[in-house]
């Protein structure tokens, strides 16, 4: 069994527009059983339990071989994005404890759904490897300040600093010319 993990919006992604939410499913990305076979949709449940659906039908996968296959590709995205201490960050990101991002505990019982469904988006977007470092910076603010509107300041600020908005304000005088000193 294959796994990759993506987002529903990929392009890669086959039949994504279908509901997902009235199906009770969660769309973390594509599987296939054997190299010879087509990419099936691959989603969860709220239970953790790994689906295929083609067309109309909705199969369980056999959770001994969906686990570690899934975090096979969970582990491939995940270095892609955060590098080789992806599990810190994966828990710094969203709260979790190491432990709960272990192989054995992944292969055995998934991470949350909205969990792998925003790694599924990271993974696809765009800035997915810059938009999964802004994620870290946000959730270090976040574990400093609890309340989301100062985070969003402090974020803002950050951004404000680094494109000048601020300088009169802190103090940096503009310069037309490069210093020779």
């Amino acid at each position: 069994m294959e796994v990759k993990i993506m987002h529903q919006d990929n392009f890669a992604f086959p039949d994504g527009d279908r509901d997902w939410h009235r199906m009770g499913l969660k769309p973390i990305g594509i599987v296939r059983k054997g190299k010879e076979d087509e990419w099936l949709p691959l989603a969860v449940d709220d239970r953790r339990i790994a689906f295929t659906v083609d067309g109309d039908e909705v199969t369980p996968l056999d959770k001994e071989l969906a686990g570690p296959a899934i975090f096979q590709a969970l582990e491939e995205t995940c270095e892609r994005l955060w590098g080789h201490s992806w599990n810190s960050s994966v828990g710094e990101i969203f709260s979790l404890n190491r432990r709960t991002i272990q192989r054995d505990r992944v292969s055995k019982g998934l991470l949350p759904p909205r969990i792998l469904q925003m790694i599924a988006y990271v993974s696809s977007a765009d800035d997915g490897e810059e938009l999964a470092e802004a994620l870290i910076a946000v959730s270090r603010y976040a574990a400093k300040f609890k309340d989301k509107e100062i985070v969003r300041r402090y974020m803002q600020n950050a951004i404000d600093v680094f494109y000048g908005d601020f300088d009169r304000e802190i103090g940096v005088q503009p310069t037309d010319t490069p210093s020779t000193e």
